[in-house]
């Protein structure tokens, strides 16, 4: 599957990556405390910033190796007992060439942005992340460190604002104790931090107090320490999010022609954040709510083998969601589809991290795996769903954890238990294992949907599902990596093994009875004075078996990715591969003499361009050989997605994505996909802005070229359309007003090509914190 992306955003994330290292040896940083008022606009007129502590954010890290700042910037720091106050004059020599809008809040990681990265517990694991635009857009996350992964999904509760000035620009911004985990004493602490700037222009800068050692892939692991916070409070720490959800929906049946049915509903809904400690937080929910806020961006689901996957957006699952990471997914809470109340405590004590929650679910939703292909599935029954994870730091360069879920139902059960381990070999070198066991039952209902057992041997249209009618079933699964990550050269090898009744229903693990081993090498050049600043040479090899050793898959391939002028950036893979169809007959579970196998050669291609300030281009593509595995034959591929963002104005910005997909098999093309996502937004202000959403999938079958399957039509067209107000006081004090429709076409609908709606709703959702 082949998406664009936004390419600056992404190239901003990866700059404030992290991952692990060993602690500065830099004079810390002594932070005062002073008590003062302070007015969010900007203007740093307020006598106490003359008392704070000053730091210089004057050195290149990246993409240049620690050389002067082109621009000065200066930060200044104080805390008083109850939030850590900061403010950064960033001074530019052409402020007319600033790249920042008004736009929703963490949407502009792309922008001009001053911020800093957090460390509370100074122990190189989970960092937070605060970030604030010319305008006083707020960007906040929280980068991992043990699953080398960052995410911007969390939403914190602070005050931040800025103003362009003549000379650049200026912000100031407080992150209240209530927000953070740490350990809470009358001591002196020291956490980790690190002052940056990202200054896009013709490349773009990550400008920091700090210098970074190319030979350490962990950022996080290289900060500055900070000294003080000796009073230091997070108070009563409650924070109390009732909210309402009022809706009107209209279903009707537009293949019989039928009148609209109305169902209205208005919900209740409670949030709770309790900091028992500043290192133990208790939450509860009750009847969280996110599917009429935000449209899901499209995806290509025609000749898939792979159910798609979508990021969790409740404030109840990404509260502290980093305790519940391991190297294998195993919590993927968009699997909760429905809950009516839920549970979760977080909490870290000295070297222990823990993390637990339950929640009941007015029905399942699941992955069914398989080694070729898996499908998403529900069981019409309430569940319930919980998870544990526990983790040991022994010290700085090993840890252990301990990862426990669970799924019930009615004559339904699966717990996953598993331990994992990281070892930091040396400052590039990092050895990660896991080993998991499950234990699962499938409801008879389920069985039968998938198989029929009028003989002696049931026939199961899914492989996996074959002999799941006799009560629960158990198996293994393993997986080991080992990473050498330093200036020039990164090594990655994996093995993982995943057992054929392995299942791991509340994670995202998509294939059982399979085994994988890959191995990654990558060269990079970096250059301080040329048009371009980082280039990577890269191959890979990787091979797939069942536990038949039955091969799957064997791909090699060669890659080339260039950083240029103008923000840009190219990226081309060529990739040899052999790969399976599905299954002739798919009662029986064995590949060997039970497929084809098909060698394909094909191009990825990804690049980006920002000409402008206001303007970029990105395009993304796939051409050469595929698999129609529909009909079981081998055909060729034509992917490619261009998207387009356009700030036309500071306030109104353009997002136009289109995706193109069509699959050629014996001289005539079997299918061709489009997808067309269409955002146009207007921001008043940092806290509200009027959204219009529509997204257009138009699949075209040719049922002249397409032997082996019976189509009931040879086209569907689907229209979503989304017009949605949003009033953010904060993350959870909300207001939002919005209708949404659906309208669907294919010639069951009717002989007139004609898109007819099938469903509308009209929703309100208002939500208040109470802190």
């Amino acid at each position: 599957m082949i998406l664009p992306r936004r390419s600056a955003t992404v190239l901003a994330t990866l700059m404030l990556f992290c991952s692990t290292a060993f602690p500065s040896l830099a004079e810390p940083i002594i932070i005062p405390n002073i008590k003062a008022d302070i007015t969010f606009d900007g203007e740093l007129n307020e006598p106490v910033w003359q008392q704070a502590k000053h730091v210089s954010v004057n050195i290149v890290n990246y993409p240049y190796e620690n050389t002067p700042s082109p621009v000065q910037t200066d930060a200044y720091i104080f805390e008083d007992g109850t939030q850590i106050y900061f403010a950064f004059i960033a001074q530019d020599p052409n402020p007319e060439k600033i790249q920042a809008f008004i736009r929703d809040r963490d949407d502009a990681f792309s922008d001009d942005i001053v911020g800093i990265k957090l460390d509370t517990f100074n122990n190189h694991r989970l960092a937070y992340k605060f970030f604030v635009n010319p305008y006083g857009v707020q960007n906040d996350g929280i980068d991992n460190e043990m699953t080398s992964q960052n995410s911007n999904l969390w939403d914190g509760i602070w005050d931040a604002n800025g103003k362009v000035t003549e000379h650049g620009y200026q912000v100031e911004f407080a992150i209240p104790y209530r927000e953070l985990n740490f350990e809470e004493s009358d001591d002196i602490k020291t956490w980790g931090i690190e002052l940056l700037r990202l200054y896009p222009r013709d490349k773009v800068l990550r400008i920091s107090n700090i210098e970074l050692d190319r030979n350490d892939p962990c950022w996080t692991c290289q900060m500055d320490e900070m000294q003080g916070f000796e009073q230091a409070k997070i108070g009563k720490n409650l924070l109390v999010t009732p909210s309402v959800v009022a809706k009107v929906d209209e279903e009707r049946d537009v293949y019989q022609n039928e009148d609209w049915q109305s169902d209205n509903d208005a919900e209740l809904g409670l949030n709770v954040r309790w900091g028992i400690t500043p290192d133990v937080m208790l939450n509860a929910t009750i009847n969280p709510d996110f599917s009429n806020v935000e449209a899901d961006a499209g995806q290509l689901s025609v000749n898939k083998t792979s159910a798609l996957f979508f990021d969790e957006k409740r404030t109840f699952f990404l509260d502290n969601s980093e305790y519940f990471s391991s190297p294998l997914n195993l919590v993927y809470t968009r699997n909760i589809t429905d809950p009516d109340v839920g549970a979760k405590i977080t909490g870290k004590l000295d070297k222990q991290t823990f993390g637990f929650f339950m929640t009941k679910d007015n029905f399942t939703s699941l992955i069914l795996p398989g080694n070729l292909y898996s499908l998403p599935d529900e069981i019409n029954d309430e569940s319930y769903s919980g998870a544990l994870r526990y983790r040991y730091d022994v010290n700085e360069n090993l840890s252990f954890g301990l990862t426990s879920t669970m799924r019930s139902a009615d004559q339904y059960h699966n717990y996953v238990n598993a331990i994992d381990a990281k070892y930091k070999m040396s400052v590039s070198n990092t050895l990660i294992a896991q080993v998991l066991t499950s234990d699962t039952e499938y409801p008879v209902a389920l069985y039968e949907k998938w198989c029929s057992n009028g003989s002696a041997q049931d026939e199961c249209y899914l492989p996996s599902m074959i002999n799941k009618n006799q009560g629960s079933f158990t198996d293994q699964a393993f997986n080991l990596e080992f990473e050498h990550d330093s200036e020039n050269w990164l090594f990655k090898t994996k093995y993982l093994a995943i057992g054929e009744d392995f299942r791991a229903d509340l994670g995202y693990l998509p294939q059982v009875d399979y085994n994988e081993f890959t191995t990654t090498i990558n060269r990079t050049v970096y250059s301080d004075d040329t048009f371009w600043s980082e280039m990577i040479f890269g191959g890979e090899f990787q091979t797939s078996h069942n536990d038949d050793g039955d091969l799957i898959n064997k791909r090699s391939s060669i890659s080339y990715t260039i950083w240029g002028p103008w923000q840009s950036l190219f990226d081309v893979i060529y990739s040899h591969e052999e790969q399976v169809g599905l299954r002739y007959d798919p009662n029986l579970s064995a590949i060997d003499d039970n497929t084809s196998l098909f060698e394909l050669d094909y191009v990825d291609l990804y690049m980006s361009i920002q000409p402008r300030a206001d303007l970029m281009f990105g395009f993304s593509s796939r051409i050469g050989d595929s698999i129609d595995y529909t009909n079981d034959r081998k055909g060729e591929l034509i992917e490619f997605a261009p998207d387009l963002i356009w700030n036309i104005t500071t306030h109104l910005e353009l997002e136009l994505m289109h995706v193109y997909a069509e699959l050629e098999a014996d001289n005539d093309y079997v299918y061709r996909e489009n997808i067309t996502d269409f955002r146009l937004t207007y921001a008043f202000n940092v806290n509200s802005f009027l959204r219009l959403t529509m997204v257009y999938n138009a699949t075209d079958y040719n049922s002249n070229n397409n032997p082996d399957i019976i189509i009931d039509s040879n086209y569907h067209d689907n229209l979503s359309t989304q017009l949605l107000y949003s009033y953010k006081l904060n993350p959870q004090t909300v207001f939002f007003l919005g209708y949404s429709d659906n309208s669907i076409d294919n010639e069951l609908v009717g002989e007139k090509k004609e898109l007819k709606q099938n469903q509308r709703t009209a929703f309100l959702k208002l939500s208040y914190a109470w802190m």
